[in-house]
C-alpha cells in the first residue's frame, strides 16, 4: 500500500457579492411607525450567505428543514416548478421564523430569487412512472429537468457551490458538470457522505460505541456497488483488521461482511415502508454546507468527478475522501486499499461510466 496522497483541486477564494434588492419577490409595506425609525447614513448592510434549495419535495424540504434548524443560513430560498408548492413550504417556515433565528425565507418558481446564491443544492427529477418504469428513463428524464433548470441558476450565481441529490446522485454530478462546465470542485455530489455514516452506524450498533468514535469510510458509487474500506476501519488508533480475523471476507467467523449489503440497502429499507427517504440525506447535506462554513472544513467521502486517482483512468463521478471547505473539495484523499477494495472500486467505477455513457446529454 501507498501512503495517503493530498490532491490540491483549483479553488478560487469566496467572493462576497452586494445583496441584490430587486431579487425579492414580495415589497415590504410602509407603515406610519417608520416615522420612529431613522435610518443611520453610514450604514451599510452586510453580505448574508444565501442558500438555493431546488425542489420542493420531500427531500427538498426535509434539507430546508435541517438548513434552517441548525442555523446555516438566514436566507433560504425555495425553488420549484410548482411555484404554489414552494409558496406553501416557504410560508410554514416564514410562519415560525421567530423560532429559526429570524430566517427569510423565500419562494421562488422561475429561479429569479436564486440569484447570488452561495450555495445551490439540487434535489429536483424525475421518478420511474408509467409504462417505462425502468431507471435509465427516470435518469434521462432527470437530465431534460436539469438541462431546462441549471443553466440559468449558474447565470444567477456564477460563483457558487453546487450541490447535487437529485437520483442517481453521482450519474446527475457527471450531468450538471458536462451541462454547465462548472469547476469539479464547485459541483459535486454528498455521494458516499451518507454511506459512510451508515457504516459507521452499524460497526458502533454491534461493538456498542458512539457512532462518532468509529472512523471509516464508503467509496465508489452513493448506490449498490459502494465499496466499504474495511482496511479503513479504526477504533481509538486501533485498526479492526488488526484484532479481527478474516474482517469481512474469507471464513469471517463474526459475519462481519453482512454489514456490507446494510450499507448499501438501508435506503432502500426506509423506501420500502415510505415510500421515499429524505431525514439521512438531508442530514447529510447539511452536514456538508456546515463544513463549508465553517474555518477549516471537514474530510466526508463526496462524489465529484475522480479521474486520475486511484487508478481511475476516466471521467468518472465517485466518491474518494475529500476535503471540504469554503468554495467546495479543495482536496482528495487517495485512500491505500487492498488489492481486493481497489477491485472493487474500480468495478464501481466502470458501472457508473456506462451509465454516464447512457445519457443523452
Amino acid at each position: 500500500m501507498t501512503p495517503i496522497q493530498l490532491i490540491r483541486l483549483n479553488m478560487p477564494h469566496f467572493r462576497a457579492k452586494t445583496w441584490n434588492t430587486k431579487a425579492m419577490s414580495t415589497k415590504s409595506v410602509k407603515s406610519c411607525f417608520a416615522k420612529s425609525m431613522r435610518p443611520m447614513k453610514e450604514f451599510k448592510r452586510p453580505r448574508i450567505s444565501k442558500i438555493s434549495v431546488v425542489g420542493a419535495g420531500q427531500v427538498g424540504t426535509a434539507i430546508s428543514a435541517m438548513l434552517l434548524l441548525r442555523n446555516l443560513t438566514k436566507n433560504l430560498v425555495i425553488l420549484d416548478i410548482n411555484y404554489e408548492l414552494a409558496k406553501a413550504e416557504a410560508l410554514d417556515f416564514q410562519h415560525a421564523s421567530a423560532f429559526l433565528s429570524d430566517a427569510r425565507v423565500v419562494p421562488c418558481g422561475d429561479s429569479t430569487n436564486s440569484k447570488d446564491s452561495d450555495v445551490v443544492i439540487i434535489t429536483a427529477g424525475a421518478r420511474p412512472s408509467g409504462k417505462d418504469r425502468s431507471r435509465l428513463a427516470a435518469m434521462q428524464k432527470t437530465v431534460e429537468i436539469l438541462k431546462k433548470a441549471v443553466p440559468k441558476l449558474v447565470e444567477l450565481s456564477p460563483n457558487a457551490t453546487f450541490i447535487i441529490i437529485s437520483n442517481p446522485a453521482d450519474v446527475m454530478t457527471y450531468a450538471v458538470q458536462r451541462i454547465t462546465n462548472l469547476p469539479k470542485h464547485r459541483c459535486f455530489t454528498t455521494g458516499c457522505h451518507l454511506d459512510t455514516v451508515r457504516f459507521r452506524n452499524l460497526i458502533a450498533n454491534r461493538l456498542r460505541l458512539p457512532p462518532s468514535q468509529v472512523h471509516g469510510y464508503v467509496i465508489g458509487e452513493h448506490g449498490a456497488s459502494a465499496v466499504p474500506v474495511w482496511s479503513s476501519v479504526s477504533i481509538a488508533g486501533i485498526r479492526l483488521n488488526d484484532v479481527v480475523k478474516n474482517l469481512a471476507c474469507g471464513d469471517d467467523p463474526e459475519n462481519w461482511a453482512k454489514i456490507n449489503k446494510q450499507v448499501t440497502t438501508g435506503g432502500l429499507a426506509v423506501a420500502k415502508t415510505k415510500g421515499y427517504t429524505n431525514w439521512a440525506i438531508a442530514l447529510t447535506c447539511a452536514d456538508i454546507v456546515q463544513a463549508m462554513s465553517g474555518g477549516k472544513g471537514k474530510i466526508a467521502c463526496v462524489g465529484t468527478d475522480m479521474k486520475g486517482l486511484n487508478g481511475i483512468q476516466d471521467n468518472v463521478v465517485l466518491s474518494l475522501p475529500c476535503l471540504v471547505t469554503a468554495g467546495g473539495i479543495s482536496h482528495v484523499f487517495e485512500l491505500p486499499l487492498t488489492d481486493v477494495e481497489q477491485s472493487k472500486l474500480l468495478a464501481s467505477a466502470n458501472i457508473l461510466l456506462e451509465a454516464q455513457c447512457s445519457l443523452s446529454i
